[in-house]
Order: C-alpha cells, then sequence, then structure tokens
C-alpha cells in the first residue's frame, strides 16, 4: 500500500502535462493507462488484437490487444482529478478490485516481447516519461494489494471471531470472579473476629517482648556510639587539618606545575623539598609535611589511561603528564629520547589523521597553523631548536580576540578564526636547549630526558 501511495506522490502535474500534451503517445502510455482503466472498472474498447504487429516497445512489436487510449484513456489522462483519483482510489477503494479485475489486469502485468524481456516495469515506464514509472509502479501495486489481502482478510475474520470468543470466556470468568469475591470477603470476616480473639490473649506477651528487645537494642547502641566516639574525633581533626593544610598544598602544586618542568627529577625533588616547603613554612602556611604532589594532582584512572597511551609508568615522567595536561600555557617540551613524541601521537590519534604534525621549516608555516586553529584539532611542531618563530607569538600568548559569537586570533596581520579545542605542543630534540626567558614565559618547559 505504501508502494502505490509513494508512486502516486512520485507523479508530478509537469509529468502528466507532458503526456496530455503528447500529440503521438507512445504505446507505453496506452498500454499503462489501460491498466488504470480495468482496475478503475471503466470503459474500454471491446478485445482485439493491435494491428501493425502490435505495441512498439522496447524497439520492437510486441503482439497484444488494441488499446483504448482514443476512445477511453485518453480522456482520463485529461482530467484534471486523474491524480486525485488515483490516491483516493488507494486509499478508499482498493478493497473493491475483485477477481474479475485481476484477471483482466494479469495479461497487461506479465507481458513480455519476443525476447523474453518484462515490458510492464518501471524501468520500460521510464525511458518513455517519468510519470509512467509511478503510474507503472501503481497499478502493479494495486495488483499486489489485493493478492495479499486475500491471505490476510481470512485471518483478520478469524481473529475477529476469537476475539468474540475471548470476550465471552472473559465475562464468565468476572462472573467467576465476582462469586469467589464474595465468599473470600466472608472467610476474611470470620478470619479478623479470629484474629482479635487471638490478638487479646498475646498482646501482653508480645509488649514484654518488645520492651526487652529495646533495652536490648539501646544498650549496643550505648555500646557502640562509646567505641566509635574517638575514631569520629580523630576523623573530624584529620579533615579539620586537611582544611588547614589545603592553601599551601595547592600552593605547593602551583609553584611545582609553574616552574620546576625545565629540572631533572633531582632537581624538582631539592625544589619542592627545600625551596617551596622552607618558604612556606617561613611565611607561616600550613602545608603537608609527606604532600604526594602525583595523587594530589592527578586520580590513579587518568594516570592508567596515560600508561596505555605510551606514558611510562615512573614518577618523573607522571609528572611531567600533569604538567602538559593541567599547565595553562602550550606545553614545550625536551625529549631527546622521542618518548613525549610517541605519547603525544598516540593521545592525539587526531595529528596524524589531519595531518596537523609539522616544523618550524615548514614553507607555508601560517597556512599550516590556520587549519587546526579553525577547526579546534591538536598540533605538534617538532624539533624546536634554540628558539621559535614570531609568528607563533600570538597563540603562545593567547592574544585571542573576540567579536561577537566569534573568536579570532591575529597570526601574521591576518585574522583567523579560533577554536577553543585548539592544543598546540612542541618538542625539542635537543638534549640540552638553550631557551630563552621570553620563551619560558610563553610556554611551559618540561624536561621529558630520560636518564
Amino acid at each position: 500500500m505504501k508502494r502505490a501511495e509513494s508512486a502516486v506522490d512520485s507523479i508530478k502535474p509537469k509529468d502528466i502535462g507532458e503526456l496530455k500534451t503528447s500529440n503521438r503517445p507512445v504505446d507505453t502510455t496506452k498500454l499503462i493507462m489501460d491498466t488504470i482503466h480495468i482496475l478503475f472498472q471503466r470503459p474500454l474498447d471491446p478485445v482485439k488484437p493491435k494491428p501493425d504487429g502490435g505495441l512498439l516497445i522496447l524497439k520492437q512489436y510486441n503482439p497484444f490487444v488494441a488499446d483504448s487510449y482514443d476512445n477511453h484513456t485518453k480522456a482520463t489522462l485529461s482530467s484534471a482529478n486523474f491524480l486525485k483519483d488515483m490516491l483516493e482510489f488507494s486509499q478508499d477503494q482498493k478493497d473493491n478490485i475483485n477477481e474479475e479485475t485481476i484477471e483482466l489486469l494479469e495479461p497487461y502485468l506479465t507481458l513480455k516481447s519476443p525476447k523474453d524481456e518484462e515490458i510492464f516495469v518501471p524501468e520500460v515506464a521510464a525511458k518513455s516519461s517519468v510519470a509512467l514509472v509511478g503510474m507503472c509502479t501503481w497499478a502493479a501495486a494495486m495488483s499486489d494489494y489485493h493478492k495479499q489481502s486475500k491471505i490476510v482478510k481470512p485471518k483478520l475474520r478469524l481473529l475477529e471471531i476469537k476475539m468474540g470468543e475471548l470476550k465471552e470466556a472473559q465475562d464468565a470468568l468476572q462472573v467467576a470472579n465476582d462469586e469467589l469475591a464474595e465468599v473470600t470477603a466472608l472467610q476474611a470476616r470470620l478470619r479478623a473476629k479470629f484474629e482479635g480473639a487471638m490478638a487479646t490473649k498475646t498482646e501482653l506477651q508480645e509488649n514484654a517482648a518488645k520492651t526487652r528487645k529495646k533495652m536490648d537494642q539501646a544498650n549496643r547502641l550505648i555500646t557502640s556510639l562509646q567505641d566509635n566516639k574517638d575514631r569520629w574525633i580523630n576523623n573530624a581533626n584529620e579533615f579539620k587539618s586537611l582544611k588547614q593544610r589545603l592553601v599551601g598544598d595547592v600552593a605547593k602544586a602551583c609553584a611545582f606545575v609553574s616552574y620546576c618542568g625545565p629540572f631533572n627529577a633531582e632537581y624538582r625533588a631539592k625544589l619542592l623539598d627545600e625551596y617551596f616547603h622552607t618558604d612556606l613554612l617561613e611565611k607561616q602556611i600550613p602545608v603537608s609535611e609527606d604532600l604526594k604532589l602525583t595523587e594530589f594532582l592527578v586520580d590513579q584512572a587518568t594516570v592508567g589511561e596515560w600508561n596505555l597511551e605510551g606514558l611510562p609508568s615512573d614518577d618523573l615522567s607522571i609528572q611531567n603528564g600533569i604538567m602538559v595536561t593541567r599547565s595553562s600555557r602550550y606545553p614545550l617540551m625536551i625529549d631527546p629520547q622521542a618518548q613525549a613524541i610517541d605519547w603525544i601521537r598516540r593521545r592525539e590519534p587526531d595529528l596524524l589523521v589531519q595531518n596537523t604534525i609539522i616544523t618550524l621549516s615548514h614553507p607555508d608555516l601560517k597556512n599550516a597553523l590556520k587549519w587546526p586553529l579553525q577547526e579546534g584539532f591538536p598540533c605538534l611542531i617538532e624539533s624546536i631548536e634554540h628558539e621559535v618563530d614570531p609568528m607563533l607569538d600570538p597563540i603562545l600568548e593567547k592574544q585571542i580576540i573576540v567579536k561577537g559569537r566569534s573568536k579570532l586570533i591575529k597570526i601574521a596581520d591576518q585574522d583567523m578564526d579560533y577554536d577553543d579545542n585548539f592544543r598546540l605542543f612542541m618538542t625539542s630534540r635537543l638534549a640540552n636547549p638553550h631557551f630563552s626567558p621570553e620563551l619560558a614565559a610563553k610556554a611551559t618547559i618540561i624536561d621529558f630526558t630520560v636518564t
């Protein structure tokens, strides 16, 4: 049914107009219009052979009955309500199709050429007119609908009978349930009287048992509260101490992320334990004595993800991962063993997918940066030596211009769109590069060197 309605919807008035105005309609049009007249149960010429060898379709003559185009079907095609009549037939009159109609329609639908080619198919109709495709499909769909309904309708009638029988059975069941409810209600009233009498007998026994139970519960509660008192006091004091030390712990963590990146593990420990910690104590800022920065700044689940991405599990590597992901400045990684590059490439698969791994010697550096900046992709600049191109300064300093809902950044006197998802990573293969203080202020320098 849906195929028939879709076929009618596909027929455009313009295409029908072309068929109407055709001075010499093709035999395909006449054949399909005859099938529509059969479905509408409208008049056709008496059956007689088609002269001149039959219908000229597929560039060959196909013996068949003469069409009724000139006397009958042409008027139907020219009707202003032609498409409306087809749609209404599909919706309201399709169940009026009878076996005689299908029998008359069958020779048209199964017509084949002398070369055994099917003729009444959309592919053949399409060679003559777009409108004929929908008309051909519609006529075939109406025939298929009737054939299928012969199978479905008896089952629907049987379903209706069975539903009636079910209704009768349900009504009888309801009557039986009502009678059962009355008996059950009587039984409940008798049982209630019996239980009332028994309740009077056992009331004193139950009250005594409840009193003993309450006394036992009270004694256990008093004992339990006494045992937990010391633990609760210790937890409260620990939480109070943690709140007091939180400011110092955060200050120590911030100093670590901001200043410890360029140093190796030995100097990082020296800065944390001797300089930062002592400075906080001198300023009388509470701070934890045994603060583990890696546990303070990142959870184990995140560390596990980094390890799966290729970052080693040692404490120095975890510290480097924290600086790369937590610092507000873009990271510049000292990476002679390519440890950072391997991790970043696996962590940011878009680098390879979008081809955003470049060097400062790229022949068109500005346009190479434009794509990741405006689309929000990561960008990796490799093989930095002692300084970076001044073109990168607006990016490193995040000189973002907001205009309405858009964000722009000026690169080499050109305003480029900026996406907040943009991420920049820089690496140097030199073991001991000499970066300027200005560059250190613009980027977070991190030493990934493995010793």
